[in-house]
């Protein structure tokens, strides 16, 4: 029978827990979460149907299956370091491409960065990939991350806090002219909004919350794209959420209630340790960081 590694992450960790000794020292030494070692090591136990360590009250032994698996590791550990060494050497000009990974409505909050971003560094081509799934970047599907949420916790990526965005309700000034200013929480019973289809951007605070706060006949559009969403506002489709600093791009953009509601979100900068420190890499997370460093726009 073949032997199947469902993440080769769990492999990584494993390792760690193998050089180290316990689960304590390879969670720091990853730093993730102690839980989240064990986890990985139940999983590559399970899913090669055998033990790799023993365990002990100081800590964890490999085995003699476990002995030899880890030898493997240590090869391509040392290979994955020259290997990072190699792509160093290689990318110590700012040319080429460069691949971002985000989500729907990118442009609208990094327009600026990329215009920046642009002018400094006009060899270099900048490729925004919007999935709603998250790119693997250490297969290389991807340079660079834009992730919104708890903290990333893949052992090999290094994930830097930006900013906490918050986000407010909003309406055009033809619907509130049309239907009304709410006034109070319980006004929003008279109103229409604009939410996200099920099952799409589930990480988004505001969509969340519509769900769980109002009625599905209230919500007269919904669609699976944050992008879309902003530019239904827009049109005054109906009343719904936006980060700050989106609304403040559009005049005709009026808050609703944002002393009773408001959804904070926790935005972080994603990278594979092996292209860290890359030229373009570095360039592009120095303007993301200066760009975030500003206050945010409460309009």
């Amino acid at each position: 029978m073949a032997i199947k590694f469902d993440d080769w992450q769990d492999v990584k960790v494993a390792f760690e827990v193998a050089r180290l000794g316990t689960l304590t020292a390879a969670a720091e030494a990853l730093n993730v979460h102690h839980s989240t070692v064990l986890r990985r090591i139940n999983s590559l136990e399970k899913n090669l149907d055998t033990r790799l360590f023993h365990r002990h009250a100081r800590g964890y032994k490999v085995t003699e299956i476990g002995a030899k698996l880890f030898a493997t590791a240590q090869t391509i550990d040392t290979s994955l370091e020259q290997l990072h060494n190699d792509i160093a050497a290689a990318d110590s000009t700012l040319r080429g491409s460069l691949l971002l990974t985000t989500v729907s409505g990118f442009i609208d909050v990094m327009g600026d960065v990329c215009e920046q971003f642009q002018a400094l560094h006009p060899q270099v081509q900048l490729e925004v990939i919007l999935e709603q799934k998250r790119l693997r970047l250490d297969h290389g599907q991807a340079h660079i991350a834009l992730r919104a949420g708890p903290k990333p916790d893949e052992g090999d990526y290094i994930a830097q806090h930006l900013a906490k965005l918050t986000s407010g309700l909003y309406a055009n000034k033809r619907y509130i002219a049309k239907h009304g200013m709410p006034k109070s929480l319980s006004d929003l019973s008279q109103h229409n909004f604009v939410s996200g289809v099920a099952g799409y951007n589930a990480r988004v605070p505001y969509f969340a919350w519509a769900d769980e706060n109002i009625p599905a006949s209230q919500i007269k559009l919904r669609v699976s794209e944050t992008a879309e969403a902003t530019r239904a506002i827009i049109k005054g489709l109906g009343i719904g959420g936006l980060q700050y600093d989106v609304a403040a791009q559009y005049s005709d953009l009026i808050p609703v209630l944002h002393g009773e509601l408001s959804w904070p979100t926790d935005v972080w900068l994603v990278t594979h340790h092996l292209v860290h420190r890359t030229a373009k890499v570095q360039a592009f997370a120095g303007l993301l960081k200066a760009h975030f460093n500003k206050p945010q726009t409460l309009k």
